[in-house]
């Protein structure tokens, strides 16, 4: 049984003032690129005038649809794909240029905007060493001094000594 949140003072942008709100939850359909889900809304509800009140201990409110999103399609979260693009040694403008994206893109993945599976797919096969040496080989060129990834693990040393 999940318990209830107790009421809070909140301001409320109708009655312009701070009003006690009670909490609510309701399961909403929702579309992000093309794909249509449920997810469960967090809100609460000005007790004097009805109008619904965002939830402050969500702090952005997509998070829990983005979320949902990712969960229904099986693709990776933020903190996995920040995993693969530090496991590649590359920061966030060298992998988005290997990649051929913009550092924009990448920023916004790894903060949780909503990706697609055709880039899911790319990120994990960046969890492939082979596939990264290839990007380095094919795309490196057009990354700027100081942006190739040091070697960092034993392995990878000891393939550059070769």
């Amino acid at each position: 049984m999940i318990a209830a949140r107790p009421n809070l003072s909140l301001f409320c942008g109708r009655c312009f003032a701070h009003r006690e709100a009670s909490h609510a939850t309701r399961l909403e359909s929702h579309t992000v690129h093309g794909e249509t889900f449920e997810a469960m809304d967090s809100f609460y509800v000005c007790l004097t005038c009805g109008e619904e009140l965002d939830d402050p201990s969500v702090p952005d409110m997509m998070d829990p649809v983005f979320d949902a999103y990712r969960a229904k399609l099986g693709l990776l979260s933020p903190a996995e794909i920040v995993a693969i693009r530090e496991s590649t040694g590359l920061s966030q403008v060298a992998f988005a240029t290997l990649l051929g994206m913009s550092p924009a893109t990448i920023c916004g993945y790894e903060r949780g905007n909503p990706h697609r599976p055709k880039e899911d797919v790319v990120f994990r096969l960046c969890r492939l060493p082979g596939a990264v040496r290839m990007l380095l080989r094919e795309r490196g060129h057009l990354l700027k001094p100081g942006q190739r990834p040091t070697p960092t693990t034993p392995a990878s040393r000891a393939r550059g000594r070769r």
